[in-house]
């Protein structure tokens, strides 16, 4: 019996999906589309072939960023379900105008459809009109591969059947991260790095600020025993931290090491003595996999999708709330204060967490997933939901 066809829309292929995907193509056939494969939204230089999946991409937009759009982006997506006759199909959310000319395409054609999802009630403010608006969408999909506890309980909360979610989705390569911190610990001073690392880009949600103005405070109470912090990434707001770096005082302790590419973030996570993420939002948060998976402990705002799943207080880091200056405060000297034994404990604790989100683990995810949609076949109702992506779709193509 041949194996289940998969086509799956995605932006564009990073090293995060090249994991998921090398591992997910070796049980099924996969076909993965880049709908955007100009995007500049993460600067990723690293290209990575695939192996064992197929890899193709939509020809270059008018505007790399937005896509293709109205009856050009229809007949996109009808040419390329078209040429691949998937048995299913997979889209990576639901918002995207391509997931809507696809989902019109499935229904037309009677193919099921999976939808990824890592959102979260608490991501932001909800609105009762976009909420039932996305619980019509929703109704075109067939089963839905999420994140974990908040992005199940979400799609649960807006009717989509608890049978038919599966998890993980938000993955990373473990091994590579694994491996790639132990060469580079092999040939370090031994020890505890004494460095806080926060990889985030600079943005307001990331809430750096309020992170800077924490760790200022930690370093006047902590003297000479305070770590240094290293922030990691690039964005609009790195002038304001930067002065606000200088204003503090801690041009000494703070580094700002720019945007790491792939190949250098096991040396980087290598480097440090534990993770920080302070996000006021975040839907999941994959520098905690990679941290974890690197045997660093981590210090994770509660509002970040991943902290019920990942983080256990007291045993590979701590949580705390991403609004409380003095808790991350607490946090960071907590950490500072731990024996070498202790650090020691919490980094295999780390490493032991995340073995369950792996590579292989969302394979089987969706594997599972696309077992449940062809055998329950393409959803035919309500018949609102249908409607709906017909009218989204026709719309947009109006609009061009």
């Amino acid at each position: 019996m041949s194996p289940i066809r998969i086509l799956f829309l995605v932006r564009r292929v990073g090293p995060y999906h090249a994991a998921r995907f090398e591992a997910a193509g070796r049980i099924l056939d996969l076909v993965v589309i880049e709908t955007r494969p100009g995007s500049s939204e993460y600067p990723w230089s690293t290209k990575t072939a695939a192996r064992n999946y197929h890899l193709t991409s939509f020809r270059p937009a008018p505007e790399p960023e937005a896509g293709w759009r109205g009856v050009a982006l229809r007949d996109e997506v009808n040419c390329m379900l078209r040429a691949y006759r998937p048995d299913v199909v997979a889209t990576s959310g639901w918002a995207d105008p391509e997931y809507h000319a696809t989902l019109r395409y499935c229904a037309a054609h009677e193919i099921p459809a999976i939808v990824m999802s890592d959102s979260t009630w608490q991501d932001e403010p909800r609105r009762w009109w976009k909420e039932l608006i996305k619980r019509s969408l929703l109704g075109n999909y067939a089963a839905a591969i999420v994140a974990g506890t908040r992005s199940r309980d979400y799609l649960q909360g807006l009717g989509f059947p608890a049978a038919a979610i599966y998890q993980p989705l938000d993955v990373v390569d473990n091994r590579y991260f694994a491996e790639g911190a132990d060469f580079a610990r092999a040939t370090a001073a031994p020890g505890v790095p004494r460095r806080f690392l926060c990889v985030a880009r600079f943005i307001p949600k990331k809430n750096l600020a309020h992170l800077l103005a924490a760790y200022a405070a930690y370093v006047t109470a902590a003297g000479s025993s305070a770590w240094d912090l290293v922030l990691s990434g690039s964005g609009p707001l790195e002038p304001e931290l930067r002065a606000q770096v200088v204003a503090a005082g801690l041009g000494d302790r703070v580094e700002f090491a720019g945007f790491v590419q792939y190949p250098q973030l096991p040396e980087c996570y290598a480097r440090a003595g534990a993770l920080i993420l302070p996000s006021l939002s975040d839907q999941w948060g994959l520098v905690v996999n990679e941290a974890m998976a690197a045997g660093l402990p981590v210090l994770v705002s509660r509002h970040c999708g991943c902290a019920p799943d990942l983080v256990r207080d007291g045993e590979n880091g701590w949580t705390f709330d991403s609004h409380d200056q003095a808790a991350l405060q607490a946090g960071l000297q907590r950490m500072t204060e731990l024996s070498a034994a202790e650090w020691g404990a919490m980094s295999r604790a780390a490493r032991a967490a995340i073995t369950a989100y792996s590579p292989e683990s969302f394979a089987q995810a969706l594997a599972h997933a696309a077992a449940r949609a062809t055998a329950c076949g393409p959803e035919r109702g309500p018949s609102l939901a249908r409607l709906l992506v017909r009218v989204l779709a026709v719309r947009r193509e109006a609009a061009s």
